[in-house]
């Protein structure tokens, strides 16, 4: 397992909320990567190109290894990238680890759900047909204005709900979710999705989200929005690059999982190197990503397949929270 990022490969759209918090990560560490932009909405040949079949954003290539999710992503990033040369930001405590884990998952499951439905129907991006088709692919539910309108009191209701559990966080002083100094893991897991919501036009309305109603909260969320400013300032910049230069890249270079790949005894039954389909169960679950199984535990699975035009191999990593693996249902269109 590598202990330096060497060839770290981001693929992302700019504005993605998702992918604010592993830039966010990547910030506040100082750890170098390489950006390859990617459109808002499908087709994304750049990530065709890899044999990739995933649609959702951001995507992480280091080396061959395709890690899909940010969860899986940061978690990769947290357990390879050494503290001693790149800033530590995860607790060390268990107290601490354990948190960060449940601040995950909560603004991950059960904030971002209402969030995406408190998006306000002005915005153009919501208004433009192209973007309600994709998303709506996506998401498997109407994405027209008149449905964002509907579901729109009913998110900023249980946003609210969210801030009033911020509020009692902070209510003891503290400036950071973990205490001490400066921003940890747990803040980036927390405030990224409130972050991403204030920065929308009228995403948050003040009528409902203001300095009066909720100070403690809004002042944390500036405290991180100044923090990530100036660490983006001081870290590395990125290093852009289009499609086919990092399909070089990528197969130009070896697998950094090569000490990972095992599958644990697990309740699917599934074996080593056989047949497998993943796909995610909550969202884009229609792309599948086909190969043999090399890697099965339980945090962590993923699949040997082939590039698009078939000429070399590459992993596909998935995270088991919120994602199915198991014998293809349907005709694959991965390559085995």
């Amino acid at each position: 397992m590598p202990s330096s990022p060497g060839q770290l490969i981001f693929y992302a759209w700019t504005g993605s909320p998702w992918a604010s918090k592993v830039v966010a990560y990547l910030a506040f560490r100082g750890i170098p990567y390489t950006l390859c932009e990617q459109p808002i909405t499908l087709p994304r040949p750049d990530l065709a190109s890899l044999g990739l079949k995933y649609r959702r954003i951001p995507v992480l290539a280091w080396g061959r290894d395709i890690y899909c999710d940010t969860s899986l992503i940061i978690a990769k990033l947290e357990k390879w990238i050494d503290p001693m040369n790149y800033k530590a930001i995860g607790a060390r405590d268990s107290t601490g680890k354990a948190l960060e884990h449940l601040l995950e998952k909560w603004t991950d499951v059960a904030v971002f759900g209402p969030a995406a439905g408190a998006i306000p129907s002005s915005l153009e991006l919501v208004q433009d047909p192209g973007f309600q088709k994709d998303r709506e692919e996506l998401w498997g539910r109407p994405w027209t204005k008149e449905e964002q309108d509907r579901l729109r009191p009913a998110g900023l209701a249980s946003l609210r709900g969210n801030f009033d559990f911020l509020e009692g966080l902070f209510g003891d002083g503290r400036k950071w979710v973990n205490g001490g100094d400066s921003p940890g893991l747990a803040d980036i897991h927390s405030a990224w999705i409130f972050s991403w919501m204030l920065s929308l036009p009228n995403g948050l309305p003040e009528d409902f989200f203001s300095t009066k109603d909720y100070p403690k909260t809004r002042a944390w969320i500036k405290r991180y929005d100044d923090a990530l400013a100036a660490a983006q300032k001081a870290a590395p910049q990125p290093t852009k690059i289009k499609g086919p230069e990092a399909l070089k890249k990528v197969t130009s270079v070896d697998f950094v999982s090569q000490g990972d790949l095992q599958v644990e005894e697990d309740p699917t039954g599934l074996t080593f190197e056989q047949k497998v389909e993943m796909f995610p169960i909550d969202t884009g679950s229609k792309q599948r990503d086909a190969g043999k199984l090399v890697i099965l535990k339980k945090s962590e699975m993923a699949i040997s397949t082939k590039t698009q035009k078939g000429d070399a191999e590459v992993r596909i990593h998935y995270p088991r929270f919120n994602f199915s693996v198991g014998p293809p249902t349907t005709r694959a269109d991965g390559n085995y």
